[in-house]
């Protein structure tokens, strides 16, 4: 329920910006995500994606909003696994100028987080299993490309460094994203 909760309310915020003498973009990438310090320790390498809705204020600034999936595997069984849906608002700086702009980023927002333990059978008892899940607070800050690739279609790269802070410790990874995003007007 949380979760609905928190999209249906980045969703009226984005309601919200819309008027119609804006300029609007939706987008879509996919990618890996490198896990870093104590969670690289744990898991391997992860993939997913985002969605992303981009609200122009100005030629130089767009506010933006994002919802994704990620889910990495454990390094020492594949039967675990964790998994972020990060529910995300920030703004973005654009520099340069025709078909290429560079950009830096920032994000904040909530990562709705599970993690899958694997179940074990000894002498015919099941131990372990289930899942556990929580909702975290989180932020991303990053850096990107955009190339024109058509009237209202660019080509987006981008690296973030993002922090799921969870209990008494923290949920590092880098995340390396390409996709598109398309002008709505």
């Amino acid at each position: 329920m949380k979760r609905i909760l928190s999209v249906l309310m980045v969703v009226f915020l984005a309601a919200g910006f819309i008027n119609a003498q804006s300029k609007m973009a939706l987008g879509i990438n996919a990618g890996i995500a490198l896990p870093m310090g104590d969670f690289g320790d744990n898991y391997d390498m992860g993939f997913g994606g985002n969605a992303l809705f981009v609200y122009h204020a100005s030629p130089n600034a767009d506010v933006t909003f994002t919802a994704g999936y990620l889910t990495w595997s454990g390094k020492d069984s594949n039967d675990v696994t964790f998994s972020s849906i990060p529910v995300m608002v920030g703004g973005k700086y654009l520099f340069g100028k025709d078909k290429l702009h560079g950009y830096v980023n920032g994000e904040l927002g909530a990562h709705f987080v599970t993690v899958d333990l694997p179940e074990y059978e000894i002498l015919g008892e099941t131990y372990g299993g289930g899942s556990e899940s929580d909702t975290y607070f989180g932020w991303g800050a990053g850096a990107g490309v955009l190339y024109q690739i058509g009237h209202n279609m660019d080509l987006d790269f981008n690296v973030k460094y993002n922090m799921i802070m969870s209990e008494n410790t923290s949920t590092d990874y880098v995340s390396i994203m390409i996709g598109l995003l398309f002008g709505l007007n």
